[in-house]
C-alpha cells in the first residue's frame, strides 16, 4: 500500500512541476508581447512628435527667412539714402569748388570742372546700381556683438511640470499647447510619457 502511496505522490509531483514550467512560460509569452507593444506604442508616439516638430520647425524657419528679406530690404533702403546724402554733399562741394575755380582762371577751370564733374558723375553711378540685400546683411552683422549687460538669469519650471500642473487644473492638450507656446503632439508626449513613468 505504500509503494502506490508513493508511486501517486511521484506522479502528482511530476503533474506539478510540468504545470509550473507551463505557466512559467505563458508568464514569459505575455511580458514579451507586453513589452513589444509597449515599444511599437513608444515608436509611433516618438514618430508623431518628429513629425509635429518637424512641422513647427518649417513655419518657424519660414517666419524667419521673411524676417531677414524684410531686415535686408530695409538695411538697403537705409543705405541708399546715407549714400544719395553723401553724394549730394559732395555735389554741393563739388560746385562750390567748381565756383572758386571759375574765378581763377579759364585754362584751370576747365581742368577742375572736368574732374569735379567725373566725380559727381561716378558718384552718381554708384548710388544707382543695386546693390544686393544679402551683400548688406553680411556686412552690417560682421562686427555686431549682442548686449551682454542685458542678460538676466532666469529659473523656469520644466515644461514637464507645467503641462502637469495644467492638466491637474482640467486643461485639454489643445490648450495646454497654447498656454505653453509648444506643439499639440509634443504635449501629448509628455503626458504620455507621464503615464508611462508612474505605472
Amino acid at each position: 500500500m505504500t509503494a502506490f502511496w508513493v508511486t501517486l505522490n511521484f506522479v502528482l509531483l511530476l503533474l506539478a512541476l510540468y504545470l509550473i514550467l507551463h505557466l512559467y512560460q505563458r508568464i514569459r509569452i505575455l511580458q514579451q508581447d507586453l513589452s513589444s507593444q509597449n515599444i511599437e506604442e513608444a515608436k509611433k508616439t516618438f514618430a508623431e512628435h518628429i513629425e509635429a516638430v518637424r512641422v513647427e520647425n518649417e513655419q518657424f524657419l519660414s517666419e524667419v527667412r521673411a524676417l531677414l528679406t524684410k531686415h535686408a530690404a530695409e538695411q538697403a533702403s537705409v543705405s541708399k539714402t546715407k549714400r544719395t546724402r553723401k553724394t549730394n554733399s559732395r555735389a554741393k562741394t563739388a560746385a562750390s569748388k567748381q565756383k572758386e575755380s571759375d574765378t581763377e582762371g579759364s585754362d584751370q577751370s576747365f581742368a577742375k570742372t572736368l574732374n569735379n564733374a567725373e566725380l559727381v558723375q561716378s558718384m552718381r553711378e554708384s548710388t544707382s546700381k543695386k546693390t544686393d540685400p544679402s551683400v548688406n546683411l553680411e556686412q552690417s552683422n560682421e562686427g555686431w556683438m549682442p548686449p551682454i549687460e542685458d542678460i538676466k538669469d532666469q529659473v523656469e519650471e520644466s515644461p514637464y511640470l507645467k503641462a502637469m500642473k495644467l492638466k491637474n487644473k482640467g486643461y485639454s492638450n489643445t490648450e495646454i499647447a497654447k498656454e505653453m507656446n509648444r506643439g499639440t503632439g509634443e504635449i501629448e508626449l509628455l503626458l504620455k510619457l507621464q503615464g508611462k513613468v508612474q505605472s
